[in-house]
């Protein structure tokens, strides 16, 4: 059976268009999306409420606590085996997210590299804390594909590669090569003209402060969960920590989760972009044409 993942840039749909579509078609929804899978985050995730999934069964959301901690390994491998229950249950699954890594990671497979090393990971946290930047420089250096491939604020997977190389002798780039792709997974990337995108997220964002983004962030401060934690520095939350610390206006603090998520969704198109065999799926048409066209290329039939 082929299967669908639809993907796209935040703020353009994706929950709707897959709720519609597994319900035409007797699907079950698994999330791939890297932070709807935090309790108690929900207006910042943009979660899915309960009504809007009109009755379609929600996987891997709401999984763990905030200050648990989740890699692509566990996280594919729990998809993998949803997705498996799903079919023996007669149901279609359909996959929907648009964290480009966890989508990357089910249809194109994870590398075999060593495990986490807690004393190589603390000695590389010690080194970036006295040289800022120095991490960056040493991938650089071991791994050149890998360092023009990160994000240069992205220091867990700068770390993650620097340990790899430590553990194996080899880049994390030339484990890459290594994986294996899942043939069944078909990407769809759902997308619109830019300006109407960036009026979504400008008008999502907006919503989620009348939604209680403030108060969400507040609760999980009141519960425990650090402000340093990953899960707490994604966009939203991080800016909602400095305007709760003084450090910008309710304003300010509003107008920039606008400016990074707009960057942010550039960033994924950027991503989804250099995969060939993906279908890319314009939202200005009408959705019943666009689901005719998804169905044709799994090869669903009625």
């Amino acid at each position: 059976m082929k299967i669908p993942i639809f993907t796209g840039p935040t703020g353009v749909g994706k929950s709707a268009f897959a709720v519609e579509f597994a319900k035409k078609t007797n699907g079950e929804i698994v999330s791939v999306d890297s932070m709807q899978i935090y309790k108690h985050m929900n207006v910042g995730t943009a979660k899915v409420k309960e009504k809007e999934k009109k009755g379609v069964p929600h996987h891997m959301i709401d999984v763990l606590k905030p200050n648990e901690e989740f890699d692509v390994e566990r996280f594919r491998k729990r998809v993998l085996e949803i997705v498996e229950e799903i079919i023996k249950r007669k149901s279609k699954p359909v996959l929907v997210g648009g964290s480009g890594l966890y989508v990357h990671a089910i249809k194109y497979g994870i590398f075999e590299g060593p495990s986490k090393n807690k004393t190589i990971r603390s000695n590389l946290e010690k080194i970036e804390k006295e040289s800022p930047g120095a991490l960056r420089r040493l991938l650089k250096k071991v791994d050149p594909i890998a360092y023009e491939k990160f994000e240069e604020n992205d220091k867990l997977r700068a770390i993650r590669a620097l340990e790899v190389y430590i553990l194996s002798g080899q880049p994390i780039s030339t484990l890459w090569n290594k994986r294996k792709e899942d043939k069944r997974f078909i990407i769809f990337v759902l997308n619109m003209k830019r300006e109407a995108l960036y009026d979504r997220i400008n008008k999502r964002v907006d919503k989620m402060f009348k939604e209680g983004l403030v108060e969400e962030v507040k609760k999980l401060i009141e519960m425990g969960f650090s402000k340093d934690l990953p899960a707490m520095k994604s966009i939203g939350y991080k800016e909602v920590v400095k305007y709760l610390e003084g450090e910008m206006s309710f304003e300010e603090c509003k107008e920039e989760i606008k400016k990074q998520t707009r960057r942010f969704a550039k960033r994924q198109l950027t991503w989804f972009r250099k995969y060939d065999d993906a279908v890319w799926l314009d939202l200005s048409e009408k959705k019943e044409d666009l689901f005719d066209k998804v169905l044709k290329k799994l090869n669903w039939g009625d």
